[in-house]
């Protein structure tokens, strides 16, 4: 009788599926050894001693921020949905209710590019870009011809393009380097802006993530430009 029950368990056992593999991209680390792009598995255990943290996205923009000690595995007990406008539609939700509560600067006042991948260069601060994309500047006022420059904060080379009246974009040449977060002055018609480029990793793979990533990071107006162009609004 024992021997069957054991057999049958051990039948069981083999039938019982193992747990699926939930995709989930690390946006911060700190005290482990996990790089900001890496993807894990968050059905598997992940294990965090006192003092280290990291921060996982899931596949529909989720930020699990996680700190030690801890012990287990990371993904949401849920399914991450695989339905990027819904996801998008409850990103919109909570950018609404921070815009609201005076989070996000510049509030309604905020200048929205009319393409998310766009480097707005009208006021200083945070421009988020795809993996590996070149650079493209935009103007609200594409009214005059102006001599635009760009360099690093060490100034250590420095890019000189005129900008044609008429066009409220300029390209940039493919050999400006985009790094993972990098400063950058812009100098266009005298007046001189600061901005921090920030690099999306390639792991982000759906506009879901990549508009959580931008909101997490402070690129608040390329997020709603990303919103815009994928049909959600607030409702």
């Amino acid at each position: 009788m024992k021997a069957r029950l054991f057999s049958l368990l051990g039948l069981l056992a083999i039938a019982a599926p193992a747990a699926a593999k939930v995709d989930m991209v690390v946006m911060e680390a700190r005290g482990v050894k996990l790089q900001p792009g890496q993807v894990v598995d968050g059905s598997a255990n992940l294990t965090l001693a006192e003092g280290q943290q990291v921060s996982l996205m899931t596949q529909d923009g989720k930020v699990v921020k996680l700190r030690g000690p801890y012990d287990k595995a990371p993904a949401p007990g849920e399914a991450a949905t695989a339905n990027v406008q819904l996801a998008l539609q409850l990103l919109v939700t909570q950018e609404s209710a921070r815009e609201r509560a005076g989070v996000i600067r510049g509030g309604p006042g905020m200048v929205v590019p009319p393409d998310p991948w766009l480097v707005d260069v009208g006021s200083s601060g945070l421009r988020c870009l795809l993996a590996d994309s070149t650079i493209t500047l935009w103007r609200s006022d594409a009214g005059a011809t102006q001599q635009t420059e760009v360099a690093p904060n060490d100034r250590s080379w420095k890019a000189d393009v005129e900008w044609k009246s008429g066009s409220d974009r300029l390209p940039l040449p493919h050999n400006v380097p985009v790094r993972r977060r990098t400063p950058y002055v812009v100098k266009l018609g005298g007046k001189e802006v600061n901005i921090t480029l920030v690099s999306l990793p390639a792991s982000l793979t759906n506009d879901a993530m990549r508009a959580s990533y931008m909101m997490e990071n402070g690129c608040d107006a390329q997020a709603k430009a990303l919103f815009a162009k994928s049909g959600v609004t607030a409702q």
